[in-house]
């Protein structure tokens, strides 16, 4: 009985021994994990240049005076060019800025040989070439290969219009909007000049549109009755046409589109076309804008 009772307490003993063995083993594997993550008191100190605005901080005592100048404004590199006022809070801003006064383009891109001045401008290149669509519209889910390419898409969903015409209050989203609008409405400019008859006009889809007079082509068709035409917006007035012949009552109406290619709603003369064509006023560019 002596026995039995000796071996039963070395076993409990043995046991709760292999206890607190394991739990000292889970303590230390703990310990070591949440060290592992936890920033390092090296760490820690290596960062002592604090900002006293933002409470940054940096690692040496330059880096934080070159941080304070974003809260002071202060810009000591000036360009030395004649004639260019631009200033820097940093020497590598200035040294990026002064590229832009030479001709000099080092940074080639090896897949289509273009010539860039900066390698940040062949690095958005590059994009172009791999086709990857990186940067989608979250209004419409249109994506594209540059972020400054969604940047100008996403005013197409917003009221912004930060080109303004110095000569009149209207703006316009797009800049190339603006610039077509002063060659026609203030200018008077009419660069593009059709190669087979001379005629002058402000916008080359004026041009392109007037040519289509030469070459009778006619790329806009309707889905519903086929009839083709030479612009856009002839298609959209013809479409009226069976919007209304759809809302007429059937019981008025034996055929109700057969009238539609019995009077087509653009002529198909020289003549007609071109007068569309010349028509350019401002409220086209407001709308296409």
């Amino acid at each position: 009985m002596q026995f039995a009772l000796y071996v039963y307490v070395a076993s409990e003993l043995e046991l709760r021994k292999l206890k607190t063995e394991a739990d000292d083993s889970t303590k230390s594997t703990d310990s070591s994990q949440i060290s592992s993550t936890m920033p390092t008191a090296s760490v820690m100190t290596d960062r002592k240049h604090m900002c006293c605005i933002c409470g940054r901080r940096f690692r040496t005592a330059a880096m934080l005076v070159v941080h304070m100048r974003i809260h002071t404004g202060e810009r000591p590199y000036a360009c030395e060019v004649p004639g260019c006022d631009k200033r820097f809070a940093q020497a590598s801003g200035l040294q990026y800025h002064t590229r832009t006064h030479s001709d000099a383009t080092p940074y080639i891109c090896s897949d289509c040989g273009r010539q860039f001045r900066h390698p940040g401008l062949l690095s958005a290149h590059l994009a172009v070439h791999s086709g990857v669509r990186r940067f989608r519209c979250n209004e419409c889910g249109a994506a594209f290969i540059m972020l400054s390419h969604l940047r100008r898409h996403q005013r197409v969903h917003s009221a912004e219009q930060p080109f303004a015409c110095s000569q009149c209050p209207v703006r316009f989203k797009f800049s190339w909007g603006l610039r077509r609008h002063e060659r026609a409405m203030h200018l008077g400019e009419k660069p593009f000049v059709c190669s087979v008859c001379d005629k002058a006009f402000a916008e080359i889809g004026n041009l392109r549109t007037h040519v289509r007079t030469h070459t009778g082509e006619r790329p806009f068709s309707c889905c519903v009755c086929n009839q083709r035409f030479t612009q856009s917006s002839s298609l959209k007035t013809h479409m009226r046409l069976h919007r209304l012949g759809s809302n007429t009552s059937t019981e008025s109406l034996s055929e109700p589109l057969s009238y539609v290619n019995a009077a087509p709603v653009v002529s198909n003369s020289l003549h007609a076309e071109s007068s569309v064509n010349e028509s350019f006023n401002q409220e086209d560019v407001l709308i296409a804008d």
